[in-house]
Formats: C-alpha cells, sequence, structure tokens
C-alpha cells in the first residue's frame, strides 16, 4: 500500500443487475452498462463486498474502498467516525434506476442486525429524486401487522401501504423500519448506512434474472417494522446558496446540496461527493454529471461549477 493518502479519490462504481433495473443509468451519467442486462444500481461509494467501487485514477488507481479503509484506517474516514460507527466504510452511496416497482420492503435497525449476527449496523436511508415516479412510503393510519399481513396475502399491498408521487429534486428519509418501495419510472440517488439488508414484503410473483422466484423475508420483516413510525413526506429541496444547502440530518449521515459559486469542501471527517447534474472540479480533478469522488478526512478542498446548473450532493458522516 502507498503511504500517501491524495486527497481527492476519485471512484469507478460497481454495476449491479436488477430485474427491476434498466438501462437509463448509461443514458444519463454515461455509465458503461451491459448492452442485454438490466442495471438497476451504481454502486458509486461502496465498500461492501461483491459491490465495491475502486479508485479510478491518481496514485491509488484500482485499489478498493474496503482495503483503503484498512489500510489508511482514521487518515482517511476521520477520528471520530470508528468510535460513532464501528468497522468499516460507513456509508454506501447510490444512484438507482427503477424501470419497474421495486420489491415493497423494509430494513431493520442497528439493533436487530446486531442481536441478529447480521452485522455491524442496519439501513437508515435517504432519497434526493432525480425522475419522478410514485413511491411506496410508510403504512396507512391505523394499519397493523394483522392488516398488512391480509393485504398482502391477497395481492393488495395498496389496501396497506402508502403510495405517493414525488417530483425531481424531492428529498425523502427513510428511517430503518420504514416500509417503502421505488415505482416503476423514479430514479434517485440515495445515501444509506453500509449495509445491504433488505426485507421484502411483496415482490409482484415475479422471478429474478435467474429465473426463480425472488425470496420473501416476512417474518423477519414484521419484527423491524415500526407500525407506530409517523408518515416520512416527500418534500423539495430548496435551491442552495453560497454556503450549500442541509436537506438531511440523520443519526448516521449529513447529506447536502451544492450548487454554483466556489467553496471549500473538508471536515474532520470524510466527504462522499456525487455530482447529479451540471459539471465540477474538486480541486483538479473534473466531475461530469454521474461522477462520485471521496474526499480523505482533515482535507480541504475546493469544489467549483464547471458550467451552468450544477448540482452536487456531498455525504458525510454523523460524528
Amino acid at each position: 500500500m502507498p503511504g500517501s493518502l491524495p486527497d481527492i479519490l476519485p471512484l469507478e462504481p460497481h454495476l449491479r443487475p436488477m430485474v427491476w433495473g434498466g438501462h437509463r443509468l448509461g443514458e444519463r451519467f454515461g455509465k458503461d452498462l451491459p448492452p442485454d442486462t438490466p442495471v438497476g444500481e451504481s454502486f458509486e461509494v461502496s465498500a461492501l463486498p461483491g459491490a465495491e467501487s475502486v479508485v479510478r485514477s491518481g496514485p491509488l488507481a484500482g485499489w478498493g474502498l474496503s482495503d483503503l479503509t484498512e489500510g489508511f484506517g482514521e487518515a482517511l474516514l476521520g477520528a471520530p467516525v470508528r468510535e460513532r460507527h464501528g468497522p468499516g466504510f460507513p456509508l454506501l452511496i447510490k444512484l438507482i434506476d427503477a424501470a419497474d416497482d421495486l420489491s415493497v420492503q423494509v430494513h431493520p435497525g442497528d439493533g436487530y442486525a446486531r442481536r441478529e449476527g447480521l452485522g455491524p449496523r442496519g439501513k437508515t436511508e435517504a432519497w434526493y429524486v432525480l425522475a419522478p415516479g410514485e413511491l411506496a412510503l410508510g403504512l396507512r393510519e391505523g394499519v397493523d401487522r394483522r392488516r398488512l399481513e391480509r393485504a398482502l396475502d391477497t395481492g393488495r399491498p395498496e389496501e396497506a401501504v402508502r403510495y405517493c408521487h414525488v417530483q425531481a429534486a424531492d428529498v425523502v428519509l427513510l428511517p430503518a423500519g420504514t416500509v417503502h418501495a421505488l415505482g416503476r419510472g423514479t430514479m434517485v440517488y440515495e445515501v444509506q448506512q453500509a449495509s445491504d439488508l433488505t426485507f421484502r414484503l411483496y415482490d409482484y410473483g415475479r422471478p429474478g434474472l435467474d429465473g426463480r422466484p425472488r425470496e420473501l423475508h416476512l417474518e423477519q420483516a414484521m419484527e423491524v417494522i415500526d407500525f407506530e413510525a409517523p408518515a416520512s413526506e416527500p418534500r423539495p429541496a430548496p435551491a442552495p446558496g453560497p454556503e450549500g444547502e442541509v436537506l438531511v440530518e440523520a443519526d448516521s449521515f449529513r447529506l447536502t446540496l451544492f450548487g454554483e459559486g466556489n467553496r471549500l469542501l473538508g471536515s474532520e471527517v470524510f466527504a462522499a461527493v456525487t455530482v447529479v447534474a451540471g459539471e465540477a472540479r474538486l480541486g483538479d480533478v473534473p466531475l461530469a454529471a454521474g461522477d462520485s469522488a471521496l474526499v480523505p478526512a482533515d482535507r480541504r478542498v475546493p469544489l467549483r461549477p464547471a458550467g451552468p446548473s450544477l448540482r452536487c450532493l456531498v455525504a458525510e458522516p454523523a460524528c
């Protein structure tokens, strides 16, 4: 492992084929998609085994994010991160193309994941909407386990699950325990805890890419659903000011939107940078729409627009 950690780590994503995916990640963001396979997710900043992003250029080109995390530790993550978030890289950033409806699903919280030996963390996530569509978002008022099970058994999840329409630039926070799904046509940027724990409640009886029915996880899902949680509501993102606009402050992460104007990025923890519209320069690294890079902890790097209509999302671990 080289001894020097650059100020900027441009990243190459891992592309995940999904039965509900499409081809818009290539059309909109220039991702190099296989021509005959639907791709649902681009793992932009990821240290998950089997879905890892790697450094695209520079002295550490080709290194995976998990190796960088192990090799550089606090120099990459920041001193407060390991104490707050435990081992490994704590966040995961994706671009998602829902060409078809995703399964109705729920993610567990930290306590359940640890208690059941499923990993160090659960999965709270947030979406910044890139293309409009329908979402499943929480349960209808008064729905309990029995009513939800009956709706699923009869193939009518809409009798228990809330559905709503979202526009581009809407923001949605999804705490662990929230029943949800992306609907057909929606595209989102997603920041989440670094976990791939998903419990499916309903999947339209469709087969996966291997031709076999996809597994449901009804008992686990019922154990982690927060039936008392208030409904999450989408909200439009404000136009970012000179210092950016904080969109989400969650227990695990902060998400900030930047637009026009120059600013310095960097704090005592790492920053995951993704351009979702326009073009930017991060230090001397050009970033087009769909590009992502990592700024290690305790660095100060200028972010500058390289054209009109810049929209840049920066995710940081909460500490």
